[in-house]
């Protein structure tokens, strides 16, 4: 229970940001405590080989007790380590040529009980050692000198605090990048796997359902969602072949029934009603039925030619308008590509333009506008139109702008629904207006991908 809390965001993220914060605080309290420059207690061994030092020169003292403290304190060789002897009375008596760094140190650090050590520029000074020379007591000073590039980082580092924010920001940002990488990489799985079942498809591997966190919750309740998606369109799949079974087998024992009855009395009025109205019936449920089989149907989006799709559409509809005595016109060549349902948009398209040669009095017209992004479909033709108030409606199902129109032409209301459908599921629109001139112009507008 503990350790599934711990792997919450939440926890992450609080102690990320916790830990890093006293790394820093930790770094700017500490990294000015290991300057050199700052006075501080002599390391005992430093402080075990200044005392047999001071033993040496207190010894050479006594061995020789003519020659000048100044040539005794003298050093032999290279000239990198200065030795100064200070009397009780606080006067330098072997090297009075000192720094006023090093005057300044002997003044610091007379009054301590232990040896100190101090940096001033290249040259590392310590001291005091208490010893005994011919009688009197002194004390032991010592500067040497260190190499150019001695703590040179540190000094840096403390002396300039935008290098050292700069340093720690470099230190940290593999840290933050490692902890976005850890939260966001999953997210763009699971956006990617999101994106597949926007387009249809419901057997896409869902990751990071191993994880124990937030992200890891909304993985497996993904996967959940997509198992319980198909087995909604599974029951729908099961539902549509129940209805089409229970709905067509009364409306064919009706029609069996109007014919045997019409052979018995002959025709009436009443048995042509009857016959008429079991024919809509049996449109309008067929329609019902396709649209929702070309839903079902519409699971994945594939890459198609536009004309391949439009080429045996607008072939069709060239014969059906000479048929009618109209015309009908439309681009020959269009080789975009597009991404979509193709069964679903050829029927969009060919239901608008079957509905413009029904109701044109001579000709219809399609056109095709393209862009990088999106393709506009135009139907135009010469009819009648449709009153302003009716236009907004013609979209929806079983909507009729005349119910005497409509039963003359067949229609159930349903042509223009299906292709509103079908538009929506490819994220587009769909619009109708009257021509300022004569008949009815609709346009469909969908994205390329």
């Amino acid at each position: 229970m503990i350790s599934s809390k711990l792997n919450h965001l939440f926890v992450k993220i609080f102690v990320w940001f916790w830990c890093m914060l006293l790394l820093v605080v930790a770094a700017v309290i500490a990294l000015p405590t290991l300057d050199s420059r700052i006075m501080k207690p002599l390391d005992p061994r430093s402080e075990h080989i200044l005392n047999n030092v001071a033993s040496r020169i207190s010894n050479s003292a006594t061995h020789y007790p003519n020659v000048p403290l100044r040539v005794i304190m003298s050093p032999k060789g290279p000239k990198n380590r200065h030795f100064y002897l200070v009397n009780e009375q606080g006067n330098i008596v072997s090297n009075p040529k000192a720094s006023k760094y090093m005057r300044r140190f002997i003044l610091q650090s007379e009054d301590s009980l232990r040896p100190k050590v101090k940096q001033a520029k290249n040259w590392l000074m310590t001291g005091p050692i208490k010893l005994k020379i011919r009688g009197k007591n002194y004390k032991l000073y010592v500067t040497q000198k260190l190499p150019p590039e001695h703590n040179i980082w540190l000094i840096n580092l403390v002396d300039k605090p935008f290098l050292m924010l700069f340093i720690t920001m470099f230190v940290s940002m593999p840290l933050c990048a490692l902890l976005a990488w850890h939260i966001s990489k999953p997210l763009q799985k699971l956006q990617k796997t999101a994106r597949e079942i926007t387009d249809g498809n419901l057997d896409a591997v869902v990751p990071a359902t191993e994880r124990q966190d937030e992200i890891g919750d909304l993985a497996r309740s993904l996967r959940s969602m997509m198992f319980s998606i198909r087995e909604h369109i599974s029951l729908q799949h099961r539902l549509l072949s129940d209805i089409s079974h229970e709905l067509r087998s009364p409306l064919t024992r009706l029609k069996m029934s109007v014919a045997i009855s019409r052979r018995r009395y002959g025709e009436t009025k009443e048995l042509a009603r009857i016959d008429n109205e079991s024919q809509r019936l049996e449109e309008m449920i067929a329609a019902l039925l396709n649209l929702s089989k070309m839903q079902l149907n519409a699971t994945t989006k594939e890459k198609f030619v536009l004309g391949s799709l439009l080429q045996p559409i607008c072939e069709d509809a060239t014969f059906e308008a000479e048929q009618l005595g109209k015309n009908f016109s439309y681009p020959k060549q269009q080789n975009s590509h597009l991404k979509g349902y193709p069964i679903l948009l050829g029927s969009a398209i060919e239901n608008i333009i079957r509905n413009a040669l029904r109701y044109a009095d001579s000709k219809v017209e399609l056109q095709i506008n393209t862009t990088a992004e999106n393709i506009t479909f135009i139907v135009l033709d010469d009819g009648p139109g449709v009153p302003d108030n009716d236009i907004e409606q013609i979209f929806k199902p079983f909507y009729r702008v005349s119910e005497a129109r409509d039963r003359e032409s067949g229609g159930a209301g349903l042509g223009l629904a299906i292709t509103d459908n079908a538009v929506r599921q490819h994220q587009g629109f769909i619009k109708a207006e009257n021509r300022t001139t004569k008949g009815l112009k609709i346009m469909i507008n969908i994205p390329k991908q």
